[in-house]
């Protein structure tokens, strides 16, 4: 179930209930969801010279170079690319609540296109697997607002844990 408003939105963050910092503009702030900028930390997809990864016998991990951009700073993802990416803001999520990533509808236009869940009590910085699935390659910056985080408060869940304390 969706929060009803942003005042609800506003009410879960001013009692810490849900953490989302730092937030520097209250636009930010949808009626149900709340945008989420680029964070200044990226790991770009290598191309290997094997014909495949197999996955049970190496680290992911080595298939990435990790690179640092300063805040306003650019990165281009380029067509067929993976970048895993960070927002910049830490988010703490309630156990009552789930939370879905989607990307913001005109970044979502230009072939990058992010989805993902966040389980309940989830707390830390959140990875953005950034994919061209276009033509043309696109320049990102860092501190953009890049994703929507989509609330969905279970009221089972917040009964369970108010009789629970």
């Amino acid at each position: 179930m969706l929060p009803s408003s942003k005042d609800r939105v506003i009410e879960l963050i001013k009692k810490e209930e849900l953490v989302v910092t730092p937030i520097l503009d209250e636009n930010q702030i949808g009626e149900v969801s709340i945008d989420l900028r680029l964070g200044t930390v990226f790991r770009v997809s290598r191309q290997t010279r094997k014909p495949y990864i197999c996955i049970e016998d190496t680290k992911v991990e080595k298939f990435f170079d990790t690179t640092y951009r300063d805040f306003g700073e650019e990165i281009i993802i380029y067509p067929n690319q993976l970048v895993l990416a960070s927002t910049f803001e830490f988010v703490k999520v309630p156990n009552n609540m789930t939370c879905y990533l989607f990307t913001r509808s005109s970044i979502n236009r230009l072939g990058l296109n992010i989805c993902s869940m966040i389980q309940p009590g989830y707390t830390g910085t959140l990875t953005l697997e950034l994919i061209n699935q276009g033509e043309n390659a696109i320049r990102l910056k860092t501190g953009m607002r890049i994703v929507q985080l989509v609330l969905s408060e279970d009221k089972e869940m917040q009964a369970s844990a108010y009789i629970n304390t």
